[in-house]
């Protein structure tokens, strides 16, 4: 079967705005919503938390995992925090598989990682670069008590 790339651009300042957002909630629409969930930058900024992500990481089921790399262009990211190898696809959605988030949302019909399992998460990682974000959550959940 031939690999195929897949990227969903849309927006712009043109007239066209409208017609583009369209265009890519149909093809958003017609990805499989219960193989994956968002996780991580990704899922806070669906949240309305953070306001930027380098790239959209996703947690896949196994069978899910096994047709991304058949279909798509995958290149091997590294060895994730669970000890399973992470793929990224064009550089920019970054996925793996067997992690379950305790609490989901839904936002838009995709399951989203919770902010207090995007917390857990990022707690776990210990990584300096997510010290001053782990403060800013702890800080929100404590506020949701």
């Amino acid at each position: 079967m031939k690999k195929i790339k897949l990227g969903v651009i849309y927006g712009g300042l043109s007239t066209e705005h409208e017609v583009s957002i369209n265009s890519a909630k149909s093809v958003i629409d017609n990805l499989d919503k219960d193989k994956f969930f968002i996780i991580s930058g990704t899922a806070l900024v669906l949240q309305n938390f953070s306001n930027q992500t380098h790239d959209i990481d996703i947690w896949v089921s196994k069978d899910y995992y096994e047709y991304l790399l058949s279909n798509f262009n995958c290149e091997f990211d590294r060895i994730n925090e669970f000890g399973n190898k992470a793929f990224m696809i064009d550089d920019v959605i970054n996925f793996g598989f067997d992690f379950c988030p305790n609490n989901c949302v839904y936002i838009n019909g995709y399951k989203v990682s919770s902010l207090r399992d995007c917390y857990n998460v990022k707690k776990l990682l210990n990584r300096d670069k997510d010290k001053k974000l782990l403060l800013k959550l702890e800080k929100e959940l404590n506020k949701r008590l």
